[in-house]
């Protein structure tokens, strides 16, 4: 069959969302009670079961999450904490932002996550803890990470906002005791939404109601019933904090999103492995790895890795050609050590880097994208994408020669 150009542009990802998580935001405005009420309350038990886990948080970011999590700590400046360029670059930025510094160590160059072989190296006396990040979905090798923060008396916190649902050897992410934390975020493109937010997963009890002044203004833990009738209209702030809470229309969503997590998690893999499937021999490209029975991947991200020197294009030209034929792509990410503000500080602070850099992590950042992946993407339009990524590669080889 001869290649024909998609008519309709097909973005990376759409959210999914259905009638239920509607009627409930409809039913949420007429209540009279839009903001942060006992719809949230009701969502954050429902992640406390799903994750099996004594206590989660919700609030309006997983950026704010992180945030808070530094604060817990009570990172001090000039405190390190290790974690890896691959990431947004809000990983670092909320280190950053409690005065710490971001140690960065390379990926593996097979999963991209952080390499634990490469973490003692980093290690120093000002070194607090780890900050794995569960890329694409794929769970970091989480027993190497404990062991070694264990033996050396750190911390660690999980970076799951792309891993709402994976597991870690038949544990779900942020369901184990050993890291002290983890983040999920809830972004249109996540595997499941409230629109925007995020949450903390923890054990430790006496997290509880710092975590919940910090996310709202400082003041008593049950904030929010202060304008119920049981409430009192007084309030008392106990140290500065920000406004970071989340709403009940943000939570009627995810009373819903979080019951259909396992179907849509489900849909994705099956699309992850067709693509594998699709594209077996198209040798111009690095093809993910699937994790395996140890590392229960949540396939939030299909991410390729292309070959320029077969292709003759680079990564960018790649993205815009594929463009031309309506299919769109994601970049996750590039290294956050290139960003402007982090080239210019590691430069400055280059003990905060491997002395052989990071190439790993560089070498993936200039030749990843990411292929449309949801679960209402059908095997049509994930045809036309290979059929399309198939064209791009043809016309390359054409110019080459040419």
């Amino acid at each position: 069959m001869s290649y024909q150009r998609r008519q309709e542009f097909l973005p990376f990802t759409r959210p999914m969302v259905g009638e239920e998580e509607i009627a409930e935001i409809i039913d949420t405005i007429h209540s009279g009670w839009i903001t942060t009420g006992p719809k949230s309350a009701k969502f954050e038990e429902l992640l406390k079961a799903y994750n099996g886990v004594p206590h989660c948080l919700a609030m309006n970011s997983a950026t704010t999450a992180q945030e808070i999590t530094m604060q817990v700590l009570n990172l001090q400046p000039g405190d390190e904490v290790i974690t890896t360029s691959l990431t947004w670059v809000s990983t670092l930025s909320t280190v950053v932002l409690q005065g710490g510094v971001p140690v960065l160590v390379d990926i593996d160059p097979v999963t991209m996550n952080l390499d634990p072989a490469k973490i003692e190296a980093a290690i120093t006396p000002r070194t607090k803890g780890i900050i794995p990040v569960h890329l694409t979905g794929l769970p970091c090798d989480m027993a190497a990470i404990w062991q070694i923060a264990e033996k050396h008396g750190l911390w660690v916190i999980e970076d799951a906002a792309q891993a709402m649902g994976a597991h870690h050897r038949g544990t779900k992410i942020g369901g184990d005791p050993r890291s002290i934390m983890t983040v999920y975020s809830f972004h249109p493109n996540k595997n499941m939404t409230t629109g925007e937010g995020g949450a903390i997963a923890f054990f430790n009890d006496e997290y509880e109601s710092r975590i919940k002044r910090l996310r709202f203004h400082g003041i008593d833990r049950d904030a929010w019933k202060r304008f119920a009738k049981e409430g009192s209209p007084h309030t008392e702030v106990f140290e500065p904090a920000r406004k970071a809470n989340f709403m009940d229309l943000q939570a009627a969503m995810g009373l819903h999103q979080i019951g259909k997590l396992d179907g849509f998690n489900a849909r994705r893999g099956v699309l992850f492995h067709r693509y594998l499937d699709l594209m077996k021999d198209i040798e111009e490209v690095m093809l993910p790895w699937p994790g395996d029975d140890n590392l229960g991947h949540c396939f939030h991200l299909f991410v390729l890795r292309i070959h320029p020197e077969k292709l003759g294009l680079d990564r960018d030209a790649f993205v815009a050609a594929l463009k031309e034929e309506n299919i769109g792509t994601g970049i996750h990410y590039r290294p956050a050590h290139v960003h402007p503000w982090y080239r210019d500080f590691y430069a400055a602070n280059p003990q905060h880097l491997p002395k052989e850099g990071l190439p790993h992590s560089e070498w993936s950042g200039e030749r990843l994208l990411s292929l449309p992946l949801w679960p209402g993407l059908s095997e049509a339009d994930q045809d036309q994408v290979v059929a399309a990524i198939r064209q791009v590669i043809a016309q390359a080889k054409v110019g080459v020669r040419g």
